[in-house]
């Protein structure tokens, strides 16, 4: 029988040991609690989104074109016309969505929406006004203006406005809350708010 004498180490690989433990778990602490974090996604636009309403049959609702604002007052605005855009200073753009129905945006962004509620003269429409409500992971907060509360409308033939900031990213959902034809629940487009989306 052959024995073993244990072998001994000499403290100071013990404490070797320490050390790098204690730099790997400073390193970690450094960067997740010192180190300034991106807090922000850029400069937030003021985005234009113009659109019209109508029954999800014939179309729902209909994106038709989106402009940056370049200015700090909103263009004027009345239900019969619609936004003044004389002398406004905005500039068009090609969403990167082609279905005319889902918005890009970056967190912090402010949207202005102009929707016209159109009369579809169909058969299958069974009332005489729209709606809108978005929902999502967070409620937006109302700049200017006020969403549709419970029961109000948009008549057809005329032209509502909100003023909404996204300040938290993620899929957001707007949709009609007036029951409007048979295919009513699926009048609805999306809001996709993200850190770095462009247009």
């Amino acid at each position: 029988m052959i024995m073993q004498v244990p072998k001994r180490h000499l403290p100071v690989v013990g404490l070797l040991g320490l050390v790098v433990i204690a730099a790997a778990g400073g390193t970690v602490f450094y960067y997740q609690f010192l180190t300034p974090h991106q807090s922000s996604c850029g400069a937030p636009s003021h985005r234009l989104v113009f659109m019209t309403a109508k029954i999800q049959e014939v179309g729902g609702f209909n994106v038709y074109n989106i402009a940056f604002l370049n200015q700090t007052s909103l263009p004027g605005f009345n239900a019969t016309n619609g936004p003044g855009l004389g002398g406004v200073s905005f500039k068009d753009y090609k969403p990167s969505s082609s279905d005319n129905k889902t918005i890009n945006l970056n967190v912090g962004d402010e949207v202005t929406f102009y929707i016209r509620s159109v009369n579809a003269s169909d058969s299958r429409q069974v009332s005489s006004s729209h709606g809108l409500q978005i929902s999502g992971p967070t409620t937006p907060s109302i700049v200017n203006g006020n969403l549709p509360a419970a029961g109000a409308t948009i008549p057809f033939g005329t032209w509502f406005s909100v003023t909404i900031r996204f300040d938290a990213a993620g899929a957001y959902i707007y949709f009609c809350t007036v029951v409007c034809s048979a295919q009513h629940g699926s009048m609805n487009g999306n809001i996709q708010v993200s850190c770095g989306t462009s247009v």
